[in-house]
């Protein structure tokens, strides 16, 4: 009786730990149920999202069917090191996994394991490069799929695992994600955004791979993340992604709805590689380059090929659905060609030799949508040592932004500068611009001069037969250094400039630079920060008491406070007397020793987003220099080209350096520690192989260390010094 109860109870054990490891490795079915003629339901995206019949359709051209997955295996960039040293962070954050066999449904990625207690996983991954805050640790799921073979959508090549940083944003986008990814890609022929290029470059990519995001930090609005479409690098691949939320184009789509889709291998994180000081490492200089030369080369070195994409554009309107250009434009305003439809031309006749303008062409005109007949490298043949001396001025960018950080004298500085002789393009992004339209309006600009923010990225773009610059326009209480890092990173020049309202070194600027009066929506910026002026000084907690309070009891101190001053006339009075001191031309010093520290986050917000004059005869003076030294740069590359003895990094970067050694290539504040990142220290990327010799990649080129040598001060560079 007792061995039968024992052997029921085993039994009843080892049914209920079959039970259990079905469960648990049990491959998950997509989670697609197509009722069909019962309403049509498609289940859920990883949004939470109910799936549309229309993001329900399959956008690859594969077809599904019964093939067999081996086990995956895997290779990750620190597997010589000991294991103490696989686990330090820098480690941790520049981890690279080359996958074979992985899988993608609905669901995420997974690999598979057949039977066994324990099925190994991969290592975790960082998919971002970004700060250490924003990290994306991730590994594929693993499987338990008992039968050799399953029904799934096979594609032979290489999917690329990224996480998108700020998607939304142009810059972010650009140098936090593309650059790296296509870095990746230049270990093979092409690829999709520099950061990811940069990883498609290193690790095999080629036109035909595929990508997929498996995470993302920030929320992203898909309509402006549409513009930036990269479909044009591949050929037969697409992006996958898992939620709804990130169908921006056609290049975007959900994995199929009823099997996984596999691939041969896959290459997992972007290696923690940007211009920023947040990333482990650099990006090899030449792969900005490359980037920008791929874009080039597919649309306007064909003229047929750049029409077709203008006419695609004009009946397309790339979002999650298929609109007609005239109605999204009709709707909000906005469409990818809407920057080239108002970008402004100045003294833009054909100049160079040989050349006029085109047939109806005006010398100011707006939304031109072809190359320009006067083609900068056309007069100074620099590749083939023809360059001509035409005594032609360069073209001056200037980006205009109609929201916050505005040009209030945008037209006086164009006026200023054509009165000078220059050829200037006005633009704006605030309407709209595809990737390839940024790279178009940008291909021939020299030097850029916009308020500082999101369109600087775009400098990117700017043309190398000499080192471009790009001039900030900041406030006298607001700066950043973003972008100076990625300049530096690139081979531009940067220099920031302000206007007023305070330090006036004399009354011609001041009437210049006058203050910029802004009433509207101060109380916002107060808000935000929970300040109420005019309440007494008795009132307020001091810092130690602030930090201790809860977010409820702030916002409960807010109220309070804010009651108060609407009740008491007295209080009304000193509210307008602090707000017109808080905002006015001289530093409130009075009210930061009794608000403590928010009353800078305020005046933070405030400086950064108010409109801004420039200072129009000290920029255009500045620019008129520029075009000197852009001269004698353009000779002394028609002497370089000639000459066997020196090496191709110094053709190439000698002469930013040599600005970088003379202290005239970044400025202002904090410039030194940049450069020393960037250029001089090993962690510079001027000189590293990377498309050339995929063997050497990452290490430093023969002449690369002899041309940041000697480099023994970094200075600052001030527009009033040059």
């Amino acid at each position: 009786m007792n061995f039968r109860r024992k052997r029921s109870r085993c039994l009843l054990i080892l049914f209920l730990m079959l039970i259990i490891l079905s469960l648990a490795g049990f491959q998950r079915p997509g989670l697609i149920v197509d009722l069909g003629s019962y309403g049509g339901y498609y289940g859920f995206d990883s949004s939470n999202r109910p799936i549309s019949q229309e993001n329900n359709l399959w956008r690859g051209k594969t077809v599904a069917q019964e093939v067999e997955i081996p086990e995956a295996t895997w290779t990750c960039t620190d597997d010589h090191l000991p294991e103490k040293e696989k686990d330090t962070k820098d480690n941790r954050r520049t981890r690279q996994c080359v996958v074979e066999n992985m899988c993608v449904d609905r669901s995420g990625a997974f690999i598979r394991g057949r039977g066994g207690f324990r099925m190994e996983n991969m290592p975790k991954v960082n998919l971002l490069s970004s700060d250490e805050d924003s990290d994306v640790f991730w590994q594929p799921r693993v499987d338990r799929i008992w039968s050799k073979s399953m029904k799934a959508y096979y594609v032979n090549e290489t999917l690329f695992v990224h996480g998108l940083y700020a998607p939304y944003h142009f810059s972010h986008w650009l140098y936090n994600e593309s650059l790296t990814f296509i870095n990746i890609l230049h270990q093979i022929n092409l690829a999709m955004t520099v950061n990811h290029f940069s990883t498609m470059k290193r690790f095999g990519g080629t036109k035909n791979s595929w990508t997929l995001r498996a995470a993302r930090y920030f929320a992203d609005d898909h309509k402006r993340q549409g513009k930036w479409e990269m479909e044009h690098f591949f050929e037969t691949g697409q992006e996958l992604v898992l939620s709804q939320y990130e169908l921006s184009t056609p290049f975007q789509s959900l994995p199929p709805p009823d099997a996984p889709i596999c691939f041969r291998r896959a290459v997992v994180g972007l290696g923690s590689q940007c211009a920023l000081v947040y990333c482990a490492r650099n990006i090899p200089a030449d792969i900005y380059r490359s980037f920008r030369d791929e874009i080039a080369k597919y649309y306007w070195e064909t003229p047929s090929i750049w029409q077709k994409h203008l006419d695609f554009m004009r009946e397309t309107f790339i979002g999650s659905t298929k609109e007609t250009h005239e109605n999204s434009k009709n709707k909000d305003g906005n469409s990818p060609l809407k920057c080239l439809e108002m970008a402004r031309y100045y003294n833009f006749e054909g100049l160079s030799v040989g050349h006029a303008p085109e047939h109806g062409e005006k010398p100011n005109r707006i939304g031109q949508m072809f190359p320009d007949v006067a083609d900068p490298s056309e007069a100074h043949d620099t590749e083939n040592g023809k360059g001509e001396n035409t005594n032609r001025k360069f073209v001056v960018g200037i980006i205009q932004r109609e929201g916050s950080r505005s040009l209030i004298n945008d037209q006086i500085l164009i006026d200023s500068l054509a009165d000078a002789g220059f050829r200037v393009k006005w633009m704006s992004f605030d309407h709209g611009c595809g990737l390839a339209e940024t790279a178009y309006l940008l291909r021939d600009v020299n030097v850029l001069i916009s308020p500082h923010g999101n369109a600087i990225g775009a400098s990117l773009f700017m043309p190398s037969d000499a080192v471009p610059t790009m001039i900030s326009i900041d406030t006298t209480r607001y700066w950043e250094s973003w972008f100076k890092f990625t300049a530096t990173a690139i081979g531009q020049r940067f220099i920031s400039t302000y206007c007023g309202p305070t330090q006036y070194p004399d009354e011609a600027t001041k009437e210049a630079c006058p203050l910029v009066e802004v009433t509207k929506d101060r109380s916002l910026y107060l808000r935000t920060h929970k300040i109420v002026l005019g309440v007494p000084g008795s009132m307020v907690p001091t810092p130690e008491e602030k930090k201790k309070m809860s977010e409820r009891q702030l916002d409960s101190m807010f109220n309070r406070h804010t009651a108060y001053v609407m009740n008491h006339p007295e209080a009304k009075a000193l509210e307008r007397e602090e707000t017109e001191m808080m905002f006015g031309p001289n530093l409130p010093e009075p009210l930061i020793g009794k608000y403590g520290d928010n009353v800078w986050s305020v005046l933070e917000d405030y400086w950064k987003s108010i409109p801004r004059y420039v200072n129009v005869p000290l920029v255009t003076k500045f620019v008129q220099k520029l075009q000197v030294d852009f001269d004698s740069e353009i000779q002394k590359k028609l002497e370089n080209n000639s000459n066997e003895n020196i090496t191709l990094v110094e053709k190439t970067y000698g002469q930013y350096v040599e600005y970088v050694r003379k202290g005239v290539a970044c400025g202002f504040d904090s410039c030194e520690n940049i450069l020393d990142r960037n250029v001089i220290q090993e962690t510079s990327g001027f000189g590293q192989y990377s498309t050339d010799d995929i063997a050497k990649w990452g290490q430093q080129k023969p002449g690369s260390q002899a041309l940041r040598q000697n480099i023994k001060e970094l200075k600052n560079w001030k527009i009033e010094e040059y």
